[in-house]
């Protein structure tokens, strides 16, 4: 697409507020009351959409206005996985008590009352108005069409037909929603400890003791690896992109694929967060970018001081201010089947709400409120659909200085004309340095040092000192300008695995910056190290970049999915080394026969993929150490971090006996397991996709793999959970199934620029449609476990072409002109 093409589009997102002429109203209902293959809705339809399926379920979406499109692409995603979307409208309606109880542990009612207490829907009512109109248009036209494939009864999931299901959704239904997901990093972590916070009675938390939330409980669990080449690799002199993010497999957080196109005017490819108009991963004619998770703080937490006795005042600065109160009521489904009422009152200080965080609760003795950086980040969707507009690098970098919509993610991108660039463009907490190092002071020791271990920042409630400073243009008072963000292009590379900005390219260290956005000078995690390796060999051409030093696409899909373990390639020889010839090892005074692990560890090929033996013999062995051994010298290595060599150390084994102590416990776990030793990982790691068990290959964060794969939950919908067998050992997430997988690489994206324009390969790991039934329900996750890329259809040739084609035309939003 053309700068030409684009400027009708950019007029529109520009344009004042007052509504154009082809502006949809307030009223999004979408009324159409027949379905078909071939077209929905009625000739008054104000919304019309073309949709092509092709190979996998992939929505082609074709429209003439920006409304329809985003009409198009909610009727196909509703098609999908509807069903999430709706239990998270219900979600931040604050009705799951109406509908499901108060839940287990009270968690509804905790959930409903917070929702109340963020003011997510009166934030979207105050800031809908002042929204650009070509993200009004695109949000009202979405919200039209989740309404009309409901109402065409084709909502994805086990939700058909319930009562809960909400049957007409509007514009602030959705922007409520993602104000919800801009706090995924921070508040939505949160939500048991603000809706269960209550003033205290004396030094106990109330009786019973409520659900609590930890803070920390993203921290570590969100991730991704994301690389992008510049002209200096790459074999084709364009940019090129490998994207991967680490998201869950099951619930609301899984993406959805996507083809958006207004003919002659706008054109993009990729996937999206369930229920958001555009593309938040993928690539245009003119760049490709991805994300991952960033090291940075979107929050900080404040110890407040009351006087005695009077636990809803606070001290600030030398007097006694008042806590905020604030009544809310909501509808409580009872066990026989009526509707009560409970009525709480929730608290705040001028920093935001009060918190009941475990372990530390609200006690006379304590008391805990927070601020989030992303509570008015208004601006998600204009941040994604101006990024997915760009016609250039320099576009795209400037969309982050103008919106500063991002909410909680690290950007790599890469353009057609062969430059890369990363930043780490979140919002985040503008300390002065004087409230900086009174931090480090406190951080030391105490409850300050206990909530640092868990990487929260524990400030001065009391101290103005510790307030947040204006930055002049940031998006929000108390945030980082984005001129004073970390970024970095190079013609190289750039990447990020979830550390911090320091070492987006090691060649060229970033620093100076604010330890709000992480650390500069820690030590960096196995996968990043692992990261890091891969991309420093192919700059040097070598690598996955072949015999003549340039990578291309097919070598990038080889990189992609590996399977190589960093921390094997640095200790398996020690370890086999220390293992051979014991036999029989005394651990805890059982006599623990080693000599077949050791055996295995020293034939295996130190991968992760479905035919490996001995990959399990040491992810048993590697998950015996605790977290903080990989960081320095002690328990797992006998050289310690050195920031002069930041991605070579730690390294080394430690002398002792622990290596051999880890290896028994891990031969002893196996038995208990009913796993025999020489099992490949592909006997024993798996996912559930209906009846079916499909194995998968990769591991976990402690083997330094780029293929992220584990199990755990991070997801607020109510869908059930897929079964389990129980756990046997946590680090490794080993059950007496062996390793069921639930959690990491999702959308795996490889693309290039070359001379015919974007070219990609791509997997959904856990497939594109919620329905059992459906033929993209596991067909991606079968093509995943044996590494089986597919095109990303971008061309039209290609896209008609394409042996499964399925075509039918869309419309509704009848009466909203």
């Amino acid at each position: 697409m053309t700068p030409a093409r684009l400027a009708p589009a950019l007029a529109l997102l520009f344009a004042p507020l007052a509504c154009s002429d082809n502006a949809p109203a307030e009223d999004t209902a979408g009324t159409g009351e027949t379905a078909g293959t071939a077209e929905t809705g009625s000739g008054d339809a104000l919304y019309n959409a073309n949709i092509r399926r092709t190979s996998h379920g992939v929505a082609h979406v074709t429209a003439d206005d920006w409304g329809s499109l985003m009409f198009g692409q909610a009727y196909a995603f509703t098609e999908d996985k509807g069903c999430l979307l709706a239990d998270q409208l219900v979600k931040v309606r604050s009705e799951r008590s109406r509908w499901f109880g108060p839940g287990e542990d009270n968690a509804n009612l905790y959930s409903d009352f917070a929702y109340l207490h963020l003011h997510v829907y009166a934030l979207a009512e105050e800031q809908f108005p002042q929204l650009s109109p070509l993200v009004k248009e695109g949000v009202m036209g979405y919200a039209a069409g989740y309404n009309q494939a409901l109402a065409d009864g084709k909502i994805g999931g086990s939700c058909d037909g319930q009562d809960w299901v909400p049957t007409q959704i509007d514009h602030i239904d959705l922007l409520a929603y993602y104000i919800d997901l801009g706090l995924l990093a921070s508040g939505r972590q949160l939500i048991s400890a603000i809706g269960s916070a209550q003033p205290p009675a004396g030094d106990a938390p109330p009786d019973p003791a409520p659900h609590y939330s930890t803070i920390s409980a993203h921290r570590g669990k969100l991730g991704s690896n994301g690389w992008a080449f510049g002209s200096d690799v790459t074999a084709s002199g364009g940019g090129m992109v490998m994207g991967n993010p680490h998201f869950p497999w099951e619930g609301e957080l899984q993406l959805w694929e996507s083809h958006l196109r207004i003919p002659d005017e706008f054109e993009v490819y990729g996937v999206g967060l369930l229920g958001v108009p555009g593309v938040l991963i993928g690539f245009n004619d003119s760049v490709a970018w991805t994300h991952t998770v960033s090291d940075g703080q979107r929050l900080t937490v404040y110890e407040i001081t009351s006087p005695p006795g009077e636990s809803t005042k606070y001290d600030y600065d030398g007097e006694v201010r008042d806590m905020e109160s604030e009544p809310f009521t909501i509808d409580v489904l009872q066990d026989d089947g009526t509707l009560g009422s409970e009525t709480r009152t929730m608290w705040r200080t001028h920093h935001g709400p009060m918190l009941a965080l475990d372990p530390f609760y609200w006690t006379n003795a304590l008391a805990l409120s927070y601020r989030d950086a992303n509570i008015d980040n208004f601006m998600l969707v204009e941040q994604f659909l101006r990024m997915n507009m760009a016609t250039s690098l320099d576009e795209f970098q400037q969309v982050h200085m103008d919106v500063a919509g991002i909410p909680w993610v690290n950007t790599m991108a890469a353009s057609a004309d062969g430059r890369a660039w990363y930043m780490d463009s979140t919002p985040t907490p503008n300390l002065s340095q004087a409230a900086i190092d009174a931090w480090y002071t406190r951080s030391e020791s105490g409850f300050t040092k206990a909530l640092a271990d868990q990487d929260v920042w524990l400030l001065d409630g009391s101290d103005s000192r510790d307030e947040w400073r204006d930055d002049p243009g940031a998006r929000s008072p108390g945030l980082i300008a984005p001129a004073n963000l970390p970024q970095l292009e190079r013609t190289d590379f750039v990447f990020n695995a979830n550390d911090s900005y320091w070492l987006s390219n090691p060649l060229a260290p970033l620093t100076g910056y604010s330890p709000l956005h992480g650390f500069a000078d820690d030590a960096r995690s196995m996968r990043t190290r692992m990261n890091a390796q891969t991309l420093l060999d192919i700059a040097g051409g070598g690598g996955f970049a072949g015999a003549d030093g340039k990578l291309d696409l097919d070598e990038l899909t080889e990189a992609a999915l590996s399977n190589g373990g960093y921390t094997a390639e640095l200790l398996r020889d020690e370890l086999v080394d220390r293992c051979t010839g014991v036999g029989v090892w005394e651990l805890d005074g059982l006599l623990v026969d080693i000599a077949e692990a050791c055996d295995l560890l020293a034939a295996w090929d130190t991968k992760l993929n479905l035919d490996s033996v001995g990959a399990i013999v040491w992810r048993e062995w590697v998950g015996d150490f605790e977290d903080v051994a990989f960081e320095d010298a002690g328990t797992l290595f006998a050289t310690g971090f050195d920031i002069e060599a930041p991605l070579d150390t730690p390294n080394t084994l430690a002398d002792g006996d622990r290596a051999l102590d880890a290896l028994a416990a891990a031969v002893l776990r196996l038995d208990e397991a009913g796993i025999p030793l020489d099992a490949s990982l592909g006997e024993v790691q798996f996912t559930r996709k209906g009846d079916e068990t499909i194995p998968v290959h990769g591991g976990g964060r402690a083997e330094g793999i780029t293929n992220l794969m584990i199990y755990s939950q991070l997801r607020s919908d109510l869908e059930p959970e897929v079964p389990r067998a129980e756990e046997l050992w946590e680090p490794t997430s080993l059950s007496a199934d062996g390793y069921q997988i639930n959690y990491g690489t999702s959308f795996i994206m490889c693309m290039e620029f070359n001379d015919e324009g974007p070219e990609g390969r791509a997997l959904l790991s856990y497939s594109q449609s919620a329905e059992p039934d459906s033929g993209w329900y596991r067909d991606q996750t079968e093509m995943f476990s044996q590494k089986q890329w597919r095109p990303m259809l971008w061309h039209e040739a290609d896209i008609v072409a394409d042996p499964n084609l399925i075509e039918y035309d869309v419309a509704g939003g009848e009466g909203q002109g």
